[in-house]
């Protein structure tokens, strides 16, 4: 039997008219509730055909991704479980079947990409204008797998926003991510994943589509909340049923007792001031519009809301107030993680996690009639910190007492440029000087931490490395969770010309950043005691900032939470950095382990004679000074053998002092 050949110039023609045909009128909105199907095996809680009515607040950013809108940019800062995800279906599917092109489908991790691809599947399978024009899944066929389904007219790409090969690999129309302030902040040193992503539809130029949304994070830190500022900023306003007033829904209004069995909302209007059920919500949705709050960019329209709107039988009011009530008593507790979900996830609203810390201004306002340079009556042993930086050294004294009470008493900047001998030089005197305490006695300086993760490193190491028996240490930060303050041990920097790891060298101490700036900001709002930190009336009013300049964030990163701290680019730091390194050098002492009968001894010293004062002759090896009555010798590191002893726990040697002379 005779087999029809396919007509080569007739298929060639009809393709060819359809890529003139312009993009057709039908928006976003219309195709879905004409064509969209919800399926059952998504596991959806309302499957079957789509209504935008049932979302009326999700029709009119469908409509900004319409091709016909003049719009380039969409963004929704929306709670979780309202409309994000079913309105970037939606846009991708009406682009399959009416305007195929590229598209980029962006998620946080791998493990989101292949959930929502297989959602995207799912999808495609029960709509059938989708179906015939995706190319079919064949396990010997790359047209159709879980991160790539082909169609006429463009690729459909779903994989993670992690890889800056990922976004930079092909050209795509239309651009979705999902998620993304729980994209990186800076995709492996390349810059702004966003900045990137949007280079892919460069060459589309007006024509080209981008969608982002999310709910939002920490302040100063969310992408979706930066989106959201540059754009017109719309709001859903909907009707009081009673007066007709026209209302944005804010939390402050919702109205509930104690065990939220009746839970209300005040009407803004107050001639009105009704108590409006939940049940008004529906007709109140339906009568809804959007207004935009700002003038924006001209290229960016963005969409707030809360889950006050979320229709009925979804979240509901009084869900929302029992959510919001078990979030404070584990705030009470000092528990603000609840908080932070309930503000992201419910409220759509940043969560700024400065409003729950230490402001400088009530730090400053702690300070003391005491002058820099003077060891306050409860400090006892002294700890120095020296932060490096491009054109100075800064150097913090702390005095530490009884239950790691602290005192700054001197904080000194050292002008000069680091790779210069002149500079450490200028740093060995300061060390040596000695602090008059209130008894009347003179404190000399128990151990040093020098920053060496900056740009002088080499130097740092030098530093310390000739002076390890005065306890001169390198420092490193660490900022993993859960690190020790200080490292049980240090680290061997120096090695031999055969490889081999030098005895004597210059040790590096890592200290776990993210514990010690825990335990420094839990203390700031104590005023005195234990773990309280007393400041000069002399000091600067820009060192309290730097001391409260970094906030605690939770992120994600590659999917994975990741709790951290932050600062804001502009803002200093130096002083919180120094804060950290001198508790660790009270570490390195043994001071967190102190009994009470460690302190007693130290404060009959202090009263009895000069702690730390050096012998007055040398008559063994620097690393074992002559002892003298009272203690009155430099102590040594701390020793295991003897941890009764307040200075008895690590032991520095250095075999640059002592190695024979040639």
């Amino acid at each position: 039997m005779n087999q029809p050949y396919a007509d080569g110039a007739a298929a060639y023609r009809s393709a060819y008219v359809r890529g003139l045909t312009p993009d057709p009128d039908l928006w976003i909105d219309e195709w879905a509730d004409e064509f969209q199907r919800i399926p059952r095996e998504a596991g959806a809680a309302e499957p079957g055909k789509y209504r935008t009515d049932r979302t009326p607040y999700a029709r009119e950013p469908m409509r900004c991704l319409s091709p016909a809108h003049p719009s380039k940019r969409v963004v929704t800062m929306v709670a979780s479980q309202l409309m994000k995800t079913q309105i970037g279906l939606n846009w991708i599917g009406a682009c399959i079947h009416q305007a195929p092109a590229n598209i980029l489908a962006l998620l946080p991790s791998l493990g989101l990409a292949k959930r929502v691809s297989s959602r995207i599947s799912k999808n495609i399978d029960v709509v059938p204008e989708l179906k015939r024009r995706v190319a079919k899944a064949r396990s010997r066929d790359a047209r159709n797998t879980m991160d790539t389904k082909e169609f006429e007219g463009g690729t459909l790409y779903c994989t993670t926003a992690g890889s800056a090969a990922n976004l930079a690999e092909l050209a795509a129309r239309y651009i979705y991510g999902d998620e993304i302030d729980r994209w990186e902040i800076d995709l492996n040193g390349e810059g702004d994943p966003i900045e990137i992503a949007e280079a892919r539809g460069s060459t589309f130029g007006r024509r080209a589509k981008f969608y982002y949304s999310s709910s939002p994070t920490i302040k100063g830190v969310s992408k979706i909340a930066d989106l959201f500022e540059q754009s017109d900023q719309r709001h859903f306003y909907v009707p009081c049923p009673h007066c007709r007033h026209m209302q944005v829904l804010e939390w402050e209004s919702l109205k509930y007792n104690d065990d939220a069995s009746r839970v209300d909302y005040l009407c803004a209007n107050d001639e009105c001031n009704a108590q409006i059920e939940e049940s008004s919500k529906a007709w109140m949705l339906a009568n809804g519009e959007w207004r935009a709050h700002a003038e924006g960019d001209g290229e960016t329209v963005g969409f707030y809301l809360n889950a006050l709107y979320a229709p009925l039988g979804w979240v509901s009011w009084a869900g929302m107030a029992k959510q919001y009530m078990k979030a404070k008593r584990a705030q009470d507790r000092g528990d603000l993680e609840p908080m932070q979900v309930f503000y992201n996830t419910r409220l759509a609203r940043v969560w700024d996690s400065a409003q729950e810390m230490t402001k400088a201004s009530e730090l400053k306002a702690r300070a003391e009639d005491y002058p820099l340079g003077f060891v306050p009556r409860g400090g006892l042993i002294l700890t120095v910190a020296v932060d490096t930086q491009g054109d100075r050294l800064e150097m913090l004294v702390i005095a530490w007492g009884e239950g790691m009470e602290r005192w700054v008493v001197d904080h000194q900047v050292i002008v000069g440029n680091p790779s210069e001998q002149r500079t450490w030089d200028l740093l060995d005197e300061k060390l040596k000087q000695r602090y008059r305490h209130a008894s009347g006695v003179e404190l000399g300086i128990a151990a040093v931490g020098i920053d060496s993760g900056g740009h002088h490193t080499d130097e740092v190491y030098q530093f310390a490395r000739m002076r390890r028996w005065r306890n001169v240490f390198a420092l490193k930060g660490h900022s993993k969770p859960g690190r020790p303050v200080i490292a049980q041990r240090p680290s061997k920097v120096d090695v031999t010309w055969q490889g081999k790891t030098e005895k004597g060298g210059v040790e590096l101490w890592m200290i776990g950043t993210d514990t010690a700036k825990d335990w420094i900001y839990n203390r700031y709002p104590l005023v005195d005691g234990p773990g309280a930190l007393h400041f000069s009336r002399d000091l600067a009013d820009d060192f309290y900032d730097q001391c409260v300049a970094e906030r605690k964030i939770t992120r994600y990163v590659r999917g994975h939470k990741r709790t951290e701290y932050v600062k804001p680019k502009a803002d200093r730091n130096e002083g919180l950095d120094l804060l950290v390194y001198n508790l660790s050098m009270a570490h390195f002492l043994g001071l967190n382990r102190y009994s009470v009968n460690d302190w007693a001894r130290l404060k009959q010293a202090v009263s009895q004679s000069s702690l730390f004062a050096d012998p007055v002759e040398q008559t063994s090896s620097p690393a074992q000074p002559a002892p003298a009555p009272e203690r009155t010798e430099q102590p040594a590191a701390r020793q295991p053998t003897q941890p009764s002893s307040p200075f008895g726990r690590r032991f520095s040697r250095s075999s640059y002092l002592t190695r024979p002379q040639r």
